[in-house]
């Protein structure tokens, strides 16, 4: 098997793998990869003769001048895609082990590197062997909308309880709001955890989620005009995705976020068939998210890691570290002396 990137040409045959591969999604899109990347992504077909099998998209960068692959913002999953498999099943195991033995072959040109699995993927045997290591990591997923919101049992009452009370609280449910008002939305939500509260690249996967129609917004507001929460939802042909939002910590009380999900489930069963709440592996968010009733559903990652990156990442981890004790000391020497 050969593994080489796809000329523009061959393009369309990308285009013909998702129709058909387990592993597709709105992620491997070739907009959405263009978008994530700006415009720096590649995809990588693995042939056998002149038929392509399966695809990998690709992030190349240079950090310290060594080669890197980094998975990119807002994209879950993006591991390999193949085509269906046939034969018995040890035959399409032993197709499947080749496919990723060459995928992993010829990721060896970048000593660093971090890939994200479609969950319906489980092998990553060949990449065990290439050195790689592997986490499990979880998020949750309605795979037949229709039928959880016919039975709202599913539900934990918790849920429901929140639910009522935002629809109680006189707030309001906006839609289609302007992509930015997400995006503070989830600065809000990023400063509460003393995390990061930008990406970079928000603007334009919203403009051209929006030129695809797959985009849709909405957001909590109260009488005085101020948003609670905000988010957005993309999809494809088989799962909407709550892709990135958040909330202002001022208004917690009021559990819009709560209601703003219950209506973004509605949503979403208006255009596809499931939901996936995309991320469930910090405590508080996955505790919301299970008291929706939905699927536990695990996915790999995997990845090998250069010992000088490793280093360097050690040294900034450090650096930060210092930094924010630093800010966080200086006020209260302030308050000892005012005092």
């Amino acid at each position: 098997m050969e593994v080489r990137p796809l000329t523009a040409e061959e393009f369309p045959r990308w285009d013909a793998l998702l129709a058909v591969s387990p592993q597709r999604s709105i992620f491997t899109e070739r907009w959405w990869m263009h978008a994530v990347t700006g415009g720096e992504g590649q995809l990588l077909g693995c042939f056998t003769g002149e038929t392509l099998v399966a695809g990998l998209p690709v992030w190349p960068a240079k950090v310290a001048g060594l080669r890197l692959l980094r998975q990119p913002p807002l994209t879950p999953c993006w591991g390999p895609l193949l085509a269906p498999l046939e034969g018995k099943p040890v035959t399409r195991l032993g197709t499947e082990m080749q496919i990723l033995r060459a995928f992993a072959d010829a990721l060896a040109a970048w000593p660093d590197c971090a890939l994200q699995f479609h969950p319906t993927l489980t092998n990553w045997l060949p990449f065990h062997w290439h050195g790689y290591t592997q986490s499990t990591r979880y998020t949750y997923r309605i795979p037949d909308l229709a039928a959880f919101l016919r039975d709202k049992c599913a539900a934990h009452e918790s849920l429901r309880r929140q639910v009522r009370h935002a629809q109680k609280a006189g707030l309001t449910l906006v839609d289609d709001v302007a992509p930015d008002v997400v995006a503070t939305a989830f600065r809000a939500t990023m400063r509460r955890h003393g995390a990061a509260g930008e990406i970079s690249c928000w603007p334009v996967l919203a403009q051209a989620a929006a030129a695809q129609g797959r985009l849709f917004t909405t957001a909590a507001t109260d009488g005085d005009g101020q948003v609670h929460s905000a988010f957005a939802l993309v999809w494809d042909d088989r799962f909407a995705y709550d892709i990135f939002g958040g909330g202002d910590p001022r208004h917690r009380a009021s559990y819009s976020s709560a209601w703003a999900h219950w209506h973004l489930l509605e949503a979403a069963a208006a255009r596809t068939s499931g939901f996936d709440f995309e991320g469930s592996m910090l405590e508080p968010v996955e505790r919301f998210y299970r008291s929706f009733g939905g699927e536990l559903t695990p996915y790999l990652h995997i990845s090998r890691r250069s010992r000088v990156l490793n280093l360097l990442r050690q040294i900034r981890d450090r650096m930060q570290n210092l930094w924010e004790g630093e800010r966080t000391r200086e006020p209260r020497a302030i308050t000892r002396e005012r005092k």
